[in-house]
């Protein structure tokens, strides 16, 4: 069954789209908050994500959508997430795909499109897990500021990785030194070169 986590402080919205998601084969996890979502998301992959922008106790800015939207990056899940919000949808659409939503809508949201969304999101996922198995290839998304240089692009790439493949083989070096071609002292020099702990995963 397809697996979605709405989150929205508003009993309301979250309440007509878990009957209506669920009504369509979804099987819906409800958070009411931004701290919510992210220890429901520590427990269990959610590849769905339906995010307000705007909650307690900053439910007029989008800080708490974002935190949520960079903790989901930080952690490298698969998750996609698809915002929803009633404020300002130039300002807040900006914020949200720049630290990483999938897609974008303002309230109230025609859940004809709201679906299509996920039909969207479920079929990217689908299609990234089948490169990744048939090419053995990884994406990694970056955000740098160019003027940083190079150095630091290469740095947040390899951290990125080294993390992706540790989260994947459970923090086995060996195994995860296999995988990158790196000898398993190398792994372990880039494990304390980043501060990489086993409980981050």
């Amino acid at each position: 069954m397809k697996e979605v986590l709405v989150v929205d402080d508003d009993m309301a919205i979250r309440g007509m789209l878990s009957i209506s998601l669920e009504s369509i084969g979804y099987k819906i996890t409800e958070a009411t908050s931004a701290d919510e979502a992210i220890n429901l998301l520590k427990n269990k992959a959610f590849p769905l994500v339906i995010l307000d922008m705007g909650m307690p106790p900053n439910e007029h800015l989008p800080t708490e959508g974002i935190n949520v939207l960079d903790w989901i990056i930080q952690q490298e899940l698969a998750s996609r997430v698809i915002v929803l919000t009633g404020q300002d949808a130039d300002s807040t659409s900006y914020q949200a795909i720049l630290h990483g939503a999938f897609d974008f809508f303002s309230k109230p949201v025609q859940f004809t499109l709201l679906v299509s969304s996920l039909q969207r999101a479920e079929l990217f996922n689908k299609q990234m897990a089948k490169i990744e198995q048939k090419e053995n290839l990884c994406k990694i998304e970056l955000e740098v500021i160019i003027g940083d240089g190079v150095k630091n692009v290469r740095n947040a790439a390899e951290q990125k990785l080294l993390r992706r493949v540790l989260k994947k083989t459970g923090f086995n070096v060996h195994e995860t030194g296999r995988r990158l071609g790196l000898k398993r002292e190398n792994v372990y020099y880039l494990i304390k070169k980043y501060g990489i702990e086993r409980y981050d995963f």
